[in-house]
């Protein structure tokens, strides 16, 4: 039970907020979705992002926060629920780091390595900028390496919510 529930809730997670990330990097400018993202390379090579682009990009940001923050707590509350209304504060931890875990290694593995590293396609490249200074994947590596540490408080905290409040 505990497993299927991880298993289908993580790839239903993974696909909702992948999916809208890769909606909006075909559908906007890389200088707003990708900007703060890549590498110094692609930085020093263009102007900081403007007002409006960083406006923008908290406008179209704000739905995928809050689904990433908001999803975890209830599926670990649909999880108690499962459970006859017992949960473990171990298994809430795990439901949610697992949900957080899934979604980064979707987003590492098929947007920032796949897509922005070895395809490159076109909308993801920022004027004034080359194909190859894309190909570099350890910036984007380091940056999920440093975010899962994030997750395990992130994740306890959540737990912590969800159980006591």
């Amino acid at each position: 039970m505990l497993l299927n529930h991880i298993i289908k809730h993580g790839l239903f997670f993974t696909v909702i907020v992948n999916g809208y990330l890769f909606i909006l990097m075909i559908t906007m400018s890389p200088r707003v979705w990708g900007y703060r993202d890549y590498p110094e390379v692609v930085k020093q090579k263009v102007p900081p992002q403007t007002k409006k682009e960083k406006a923008l990009a908290g406008i179209v940001g704000l739905p995928w926060f809050i689904f990433v923050l908001g999803f975890p707590v209830v599926s670990t509350y649909m999880l108690k629920s499962n459970l006859g209304d017992e949960i473990s504060f171990f298994k809430a931890f795990l439901n949610i780091y697992v949900l957080f875990s899934f979604a980064t290694v979707g987003d590492l593995v098929i947007l920032d390595w796949l897509i922005i590293s070895k395809i490159t396609p076109r909308f993801v490249i920022i004027p004034g900028t080359e194909v190859r200074d894309y190909k570099d994947f350890s910036h984007h590596y380091k940056g999920h390496a440093k975010a899962a540490i994030l997750l395990i408080p992130l994740s306890l905290i959540i737990a912590a919510i969800v159980l006591y409040i």
